[in-house]
C-alpha cells in the first residue's frame, strides 16, 4: 500500500483589529460608490484596490503557481523528447535532436525568466 503524505496548511492568523476596521470602512465606501454607479464590476473594484495600495494588479498569480507551470513545461518537454528519442532509436537512426540539451536549455530559460520577472517587480 502506498503512503501519500498530506500536508495540512497552518491556520492563518485572524485579521488584526486595524485590518477589520479598514475592511468595514472600505465596504461602506464601496457600497456608496456602487449606489452612485450601478453596474460596477468586480474587476473595477480589484483594479481600484490595486491602484490604492500601489500594486500593478491584485490578481497576479502566486509564485508557486508560476514555478509549477515552469516545472510542468520542462517535464512535458522531457517526456516528449524521450518519446521522440525512443521512436528514433527503434528505427536504428540517431535521435532527431539532443534531448538532454534541449531540456537543460529550457530549464535555464525558465529560471532566467523568473529572475527577470522578479527583478522587474523589484523583489
Amino acid at each position: 500500500m502506498a503512503f501519500v503524505p498530506v500536508m495540512v496548511p497552518p491556520r492563518a492568523d485572524p485579521p488584526s483589529a486595524r485590518a477589520q476596521d479598514l475592511g468595514r470602512r472600505l465596504k461602506m465606501e464601496v457600497e456608496k460608490f456602487e449606489a452612485q454607479y450601478p453596474g460596477t464590476s468586480r474587476k473595477d473594484l480589484r483594479d481600484a484596490a490595486a491602484l490604492a495600495i500601489g500594486e500593478e494588479s491584485v490578481t497576479v498569480p502566486p509564485r508557486r503557481r508560476i514555478a509549477a507551470l515552469v516545472a510542468a513545461l520542462i517535464a512535458g518537454l522531457g517526456v516528449a523528447g524521450l518519446v521522440l528519442e525512443g521512436k528514433a532509436g527503434a528505427g536504428g537512426g540517431p535521435a532527431p535532436w539532443p534531448v538532454l540539451t534541449v531540456v537543460v536549455a529550457m530549464a535555464v530559460a525558465g529560471v532566467v525568466a523568473i529572475a527577470v520577472a522578479r527583478a522587474r517587480r523589484g523583489r
